[in-house]
């Protein structure tokens, strides 16, 4: 039996309807679309613009079909949108790109661009361009780079001013160090003239007296030294070579001469590296860290000093241990503070600069400073050396 010619024209036109409303349906959404949409074909000129995409543009659809899309693109971006072109029309399923759309009254928007395939049911070759504004995003962003760098330009000035008012501070120090020197010594001029004019001995109501004011001139004396070794230390010109601690250690020893004259002292060391570092800072470190050890075994019969090494990946340990007073971990954050003392004077003689010092140049090469201790069991005094240090200022 044939088929009846009147049904397959009905499926036919039912078919045909079923198509037309699925493309009114996509024309009306396209139409509708929130987002600024076009349609384009492989060359970039505009077939269809949705009602978003003309208030975006400023050119109603009438106007803008037939015309190249890189039309309504700053000079900047059009070699962009050329290169998004090129890509949606090979393999590629979807590009995107950041332009610079132009309105029809001369005003410009930050927009993000996606050029797709063709949408289901669109005419076939016509690529779908989404036109999203980013301008308030590009604005906040800018705004945050305005505020950055002008908070970098405060910090830089502010870092200048503290460094030019830190360099005066020093200056005044300096001097002040400098016009002090000379009083001190006439005073303890003074002081020696007044026990010889007096004889030997002295009255015992003048001589006690006599021996304190001494002693006071010459802590004067030692603290002005010791600040000005602190000041020098600061000022150091330092610079980055190989030095042998080995050779740094035995002229610290040298130095130390004077001071171990008369004692038993005995002096040991682990094998010491050859570090990347400068010989004139490291010689204060290991000569700060030394007199520290001698001055604190002084009451010991026979003071006792080595010199440990340990090593990491990436730093050197050394630490000089005694077997002198020790002190309190308690207390260890005061020692490499500024005039911080964990012993009386009048049982130590000391500044409380010393330790500082170490801290001070150790740091400008990245490196660290730390102590143990007990009481009365001695004590260990370390830095950590970098194996690659870079001079800080």
């Amino acid at each position: 039996m044939s088929p009846d010619p009147s049904t397959d024209l009905l499926q036919r036109i039912q078919a045909l309807e079923a198509e037309r409303q699925a493309w009114q349906q996509a024309l009306t959404l396209f139409s509708e679309a929130p987002v600024p949409y076009l349609l384009l074909n492989s060359q970039g000129r505009v077939q269809e613009a949705n009602a978003a995409a003309c208030t975006h543009l400023g050119h109603g659809a009438e106007a803008l079909r037939g015309r190249r899309f890189t039309r309504f693109l700053t000079p900047g971006s059009q070699g962009t949108f050329e290169w998004l072109l090129g890509q949606a029309g090979g393999t590629v399923p979807q590009v995107r790109a950041e332009g610079q759309l132009l309105h029809a009254d001369g005003t410009m928007l930050d927009v993000l661009l996606d050029l797709a395939a063709p949408a289901p049911g669109a005419a076939p070759g016509l690529l779908r361009l989404i036109v999203t504004d980013i301008t308030p995003y590009k604005q906040a962003h800018r705004d945050l780079l305005d505020m950055t760098a002008s908070q970098d330009a405060r910090l830089q000035a502010g870092a200048t001013h503290f460094r030019a008012a830190q360099q005066e501070l020093e200056g005044v120090v300096t001097v002040v160090v400098q016009q002090l020197q000379l009083p001190v010594a006439r005073a303890m001029n003074y002081l020696a003239l007044t026990r010889r004019a007096l004889g030997d001995p002295a009255p015992e109501e003048v001589a006690r007296p006599l021996l304190q004011s001494e002693r006071a001139v010459q802590q004067i004396i030692a603290l002005l030294a010791s600040v000005d070794r602190y000041l020098q230390m600061r000022r150091m010109r330092l610079g980055l070579r190989r030095v042998d601690l080995e050779r740094v250690l035995r002229e610290v020893l040298k130095h130390a001469q004077p001071v171990m004259e008369g004692r038993h002292v005995h002096v040991t060391h682990d094998p010491l590296p050859t570090v990347l570092g400068d010989s004139q800072a490291l010689f204060v470190m290991f000569d700060e860290y030394v007199a520290n050890a001698l001055k604190y075994t002084k009451g010991r019969e026979i003071a006792r000093v080595h010199v440990r090494v340990r090593e990491t990946e990436t730093e050197y340990h050394i630490g000089v241990e005694d077997n002198g007073t020790g002190f309190n971990m308690r207390h260890k954050d005061r020692l490499f503070h500024l005039f911080g003392r964990l012993h009386p004077s009048r049982s130590y003689e000391g500044t409380g600069v010393g330790l500082v010092t170490v801290r001070r140049l150790c740091g400008r090469f990245g490196g660290r400073v730390w102590a143990e201790g007990k009481p009365d069991q001695g004590a260990t005094f370390w830095f950590a050396w970098p194996k690659l240090p870079v001079i800080l200022e």
